[in-house]
């Protein structure tokens, strides 16, 4: 079975949702032409980092997600990416995934926020890791910084996970940080990886592109340009997961009961 997986590396306009989904419809538009099943927008795509209006940007993105479930379903997408969002009284930065039912199938709330863009004075971090079912995959979800944070990914591991899906604002000066860690986690979780980065200037820090589709023995299946848009994909077996991990069993060797716990 192959899937074809496509990242929306967009520039986002800080503050205007309307351009921003506008410009979503364009790649929505290339996906539809290349077959796509899932298309993934980077992290906070539809406001950019414009936390202090976080409460308009929140009840805005309600709207928005009505309009893309119907984009889900008539084109049969998977759609995913972050947005800011507001639940139960707090503020958060959340990675949702529609399914081509229209539906929101999973909700991921970033986990390790980032206090240099004073994340963590705007948003609560969430609580618990998520999976979704995404076209014959367990993908783990994940935003930005938490890609440092290897742990987080061996406890998708614990859960079935055979692909992550990652969405992020990574900027220039760290871009040689964002390929390491990427296959990193790709090479040593034997997981397929889909990572969508943004391009363009957020505030005072420019984002470098660079989107990235792994394979589980961390080849590069596809690479977004760097610092301009780009709309990347790959189609990829779903079954090479599978056999990687049969030919070539590390995750069979893993000695949890040896490691210790806090």
């Amino acid at each position: 079975m192959e899937l074809t997986i496509a990242l929306a590396q967009m520039n986002i306009f800080q503050g205007h949702l309307e351009k921003n989904y506008l410009k979503a419809l364009e790649f929505l538009k290339e996906a539809r032409k290349s077959r796509a099943q899932v298309v993934l927008f980077p992290e906070l795509w539809s406001s950019g980092y414009d936390l202090k209006n976080q409460s308009l940007y929140a009840q805005q993105n309600l709207e928005l997600m009505s309009e893309l479930s119907q984009q889900a379903q008539e084109n049969g997408f998977f759609i995913g990416g972050s947005y800011i969002t507001l639940q139960e009284g707090h503020y958060y930065n959340s990675f949702i995934l529609i399914a081509p039912s229209g539906q929101i199938i999973s909700q991921y709330h970033k986990i390790h926020l980032f206090a240099p863009l004073n994340e963590n004075r705007y948003f609560s971090p969430g609580q618990k890791p998520v999976t979704a079912q995404i076209a014959g995959l367990t993908g783990g979800l994940a935003i930005c910084y938490d890609l440092r944070f290897p742990e987080l990914f061996r406890t998708y591991l614990d859960q079935d996970a055979d692909s992550f899906f990652l969405v992020a604002q990574w900027p220039t000066s760290r871009m040689d940080h964002w390929e390491i860690l990427l296959r990193a986690r790709a090479i040593e979780n034997q997981a397929l990886i889909a990572a969508c980065n943004a391009v363009g200037l957020s505030g005072k820090v420019t984002n470098g592109g660079g989107s990235l589709i792994l394979s589980p023995w961390g080849e590069i299946l596809a690479r977004g340009s760097i610092n301009d848009e780009d709309f990347v994909q790959a189609t990829v077996s779903l079954e090479s997961i599978h056999d990687i991990r049969t030919n070539f069993p590390v995750l069979r060797d893993r000695h949890v009961h040896h490691y210790p716990k806090n």
